[in-house]
């Protein structure tokens, strides 16, 4: 890779303290060594120079849940409710095939360059073949995006087809078979969990989950309190107030695990997340088009939680874009609370960087810029008519800039997309494979009935 030095940059480093300042950074091969004020002190003559005169340089964005795949089937379901629109969802699992998974998981990640993402969680939560898992993992290998893969498991649900059910022993192999396979591969890590507890996980499955994560040092991650009646199921089935109260008694609430959308979570289950260290990934865009509720996200961040940011997949968010993410998670709960002042752009901008990296554990690699981390970084162009003229960086980020807006991705130190061209993979092609096999899916979803 060798050096690279970004000089007139706007830099934005994410760290705890609040500040942006004119500068450079320098990288040698995939970590930063140097981030500084005004211009760089020398350059070796063969480093490479990015100009990013008028760009502001952000660490790259973390999206801390998604479903990349989904990019097939966007706008295909609207207007649903959780339930019948997760009918569909599992239902598909009777007609994906391997080459589904990849080519949607490969728009989706070229979706998610072009919108500043360099990390992601992928929530896998759909099986009728492993290889199908592998595709989705392949995929994202071919992208150079750092991923973490969250291969969760379903062992019971009524709306669940037989194929995606799984015994633990089974689920365990298959993930097992994941773990020994991409050993070695520094840009991709491993998470397990129940995919939605308890309407698709039984008591026993979530015992055995902890138990298998701790004996291979993993994480856990779960689709939790998404709407009211998952939190009806718990109250109804296993006498608990709420699913953060029932998942605790498994140990699930921990510093590894992040609850996705924690939409229906009551104070004394915010104090417990806090309590536990787990973080939360919220889904904003996706929340609102389901229907589900707001979730209480100033009171989380109020008692210490760690939050995130997520999209979802795009079948209940319509995009990768954690720009667009940002907004609405900044605008929702100054209308939810009828608060104008309620939440600072800082605070979510933090969420979509440093607060991601922490929900998956890569808090040592990325989510800010500073020596000695991973060189994950993106450029802002923001010499734009909507942009211009900067008043409050940090508000403009959240509120004004765009995932079009995004010059420059750089993912340990390999630069993925220069002045808006792919550099490692062919759009135009991805593109088109993905209309394939969007086709292919859809001829086989409209023979499906729910």
């Amino acid at each position: 890779m060798g050096s690279l030095t970004v000089k007139n940059a706007m830099i934005v480093p994410m760290t705890e303290e609040r500040r942006s300042f004119a500068g450079y950074v320098r990288l040698d091969g995939n970590l930063i060594t140097e981030v500084g004020e005004g211009a760089p002190h020398q350059t070796a003559s063969g480093d490479q120079i990015i100009d990013a005169t008028g760009c502001v340089l952000l660490p790259g964005l973390v999206n801390a849940h998604t479903h990349l795949y989904q990019v097939l089937l966007r706008a295909v379901w609207e207007d649903l409710e959780l339930m019948p629109w997760l009918r569909r969802i599992y239902g598909c699992a009777r007609v994906l095939r391997p080459e589904h998974f990849y080519a949607g998981s490969l728009l989706g990640c070229v979706e998610a360059i072009r919108s500043g993402v360099t990390t992601l969680c992928e929530h896998n939560f759909l099986n009728p073949s492993p290889e199908c898992a592998f595709e989705t993992i392949r995929a994202i290998q071919d992208s150079g995006l750092r991923a973490v893969f969250a291969r969760t498991i379903m062992d019971t649900g009524e709306i669940v087809p037989d194929c995606v059910k799984e015994k633990p022993d089974a689920a365990f192999r298959h993930i097992e078979s994941l773990l020994a396979k991409q050993k070695g591969d520094g840009g991709l890590s491993f998470m397990t969990g129940p995919n939605t507890p308890p309407i698709n996980t039984t008591p026993e499955l979530l015992k055995e989950i902890r138990r298998f994560a701790d004996d291979k040092s993993i994480g856990i991650s779960a689709h939790v309190a998404e709407s009211k009646s998952v939190v009806e199921c718990v109250r109804q089935q296993h006498g608990k107030a709420g699913v953060v109260e029932f998942l605790h008694q498994f140990g699930l609430a921990a510093p590894n695990s992040i609850f996705a959308h924690s939409v229906h979570v009551s104070q004394d289950e915010i104090a417990l997340l806090e309590q536990t260290s787990t973080s939360v990934s919220h889904n904003p865009v996706s929340n609102m088009m389901l229907g589900d509720g707001v979730a209480p996200v100033v009171e989380m961040l109020r008692q210490g939680v760690n939050v995130a940011l997520g999209t979802d997949g795009a079948a209940s968010n319509h995009s990768q874009d954690l720009f667009d993410t940002m907004k609405a998670a900044s605008l929702l709960q100054k209308v939810h609370h009828q608060d104008a002042g309620i939440i600072e752009p800082y605070a979510v901008l933090r969420m979509a960087t440093a607060g991601g990296a922490k929900a998956l554990g890569l808090s040592s690699l990325c989510g800010t810029v500073e020596v000695g981390k991973r060189a994950d970084l993106v450029l802002v162009n923001l010499e734009t008519i909507h942009s211009q003229p900067i008043n409050d960086i940090f508000s403009q980020i959240v509120h004004c800039a765009k995932a079009s807006d995004v010059r420059t991705v750089i993912v340990n130190g390999e630069i993925l997309m220069r002045d808006r061209k792919l550099t490692r993979l062919d759009e135009m092609r991805i593109l088109a494979d993905a209309k394939i096999a969007n086709r292919d899916l859809m001829e086989r979803v409209n023979r499906l009935s729910f």
